[in-house]
């Protein structure tokens, strides 16, 4: 069953409806919010949405640091795109009449 969960990020107030655990997507809200302040405590980056920017790939380079460092993830991701590769070669060689 779906949850609505308030978070504050920026200044910004977000209604998030979930699935998940309301704990869990506070923490990721926290989480967010230290990495905002941090940056914009700095000084050196003023506007807001270009914080949000640089708070997003900062997270994602370290998912994708996380995915890399585990083999399982890297043999799922080589599966689905041999799986992918297969499906497009099939249809590359379907008659068209």
């Amino acid at each position: 069953m779906s949850k609505a969960v308030e978070v504050m990020i920026g200044g910004v107030k977000l209604n998030i409806n979930t699935e998940d655990d309301p704990a869990k997507v506070q923490a990721a809200a926290k989480l967010v919010q230290e990495q905002y302040l941090a940056l914009k405590q700095s000084g050196s980056i003023i506007d807001s949405r270009k914080i949000m920017a640089l708070i997003a790939l900062n997270l994602a380079d370290e998912l994708l640091h996380q995915q890399a460092s585990n083999p399982e993830v890297m043999q799922k991701i080589k599966s689905t795109l041999d799986q992918a590769i297969a499906q497009a070669e099939g249809l590359a060689n379907v008659s068209l009449r």
